[in-house]
């Protein structure tokens, strides 16, 4: 088989787009690039690189569910808030909080090893994982901040915790 000249170019062409594009999937999943808009979210990349989380894991980590689908869902949705952020389009919606599978992903919080570490004598992690996402206790866990700042307190699903309720 011979290439012309054309289809010679045409590969070439394909060839360094599809390397553009592996390269920025990369760069863009990390969380500097998410922290790059620094109007909407550099306050999010600050108390995230302040946090306990900080360093040890990518904004994508923990606010894409697991599996590709999830991550390229979360990776669509970074595109169109980029978009409407240089289109000057003010978004008012917020990003979903992790759900309990990111947390629980591979490589992070096995469901084993938070029970078998809950100091609370009650298996407290036993008993909310069934029900309730691990920021609803944890919110700021991901980003500095006080609890009261980031997260409803146990008094919001259990009552009024101070009478022994």
């Amino acid at each position: 088989m011979v290439l012309t000249k054309r289809t010679g170019l045409l590969l070439a062409l394909v060839l360094v787009v599809a390397i553009a594009a592996i390269g920025f999937n990369a760069w863009s999943a990390r969380s500097e690039f998410c922290g790059s808009c620094h109007d909407v979210m550099g306050e999010h990349y600050v108390s995230w690189s302040e946090s306990s989380h900080g360093g040890l894991a990518e904004c994508l980590d923990c606010h894409s569910e697991p599996g590709w689908a999830g991550y390229y869902h979360s990776k669509i949705d970074g595109a169109k808030n980029a978009m409407a952020y240089y289109l000057g389009i003010e978004k008012t919606e917020k990003a979903p909080p992790p759900g309990p599978a990111s947390c629980l992903r591979s490589g992070c919080h096995t469901r084993e090893s938070l029970v078998a570490d809950d100091s609370s004598g009650a298996s407290a992690h036993a008993m909310h994982l069934s029900h309730s996402g691990c920021v609803e206790c944890h919110g700021a866990i991901g980003h500095a901040g006080s609890e009261a700042e980031r997260a409803p307190s146990c008094a919001s699903c259990h009552g009024d915790t101070s009478s022994g309720n």
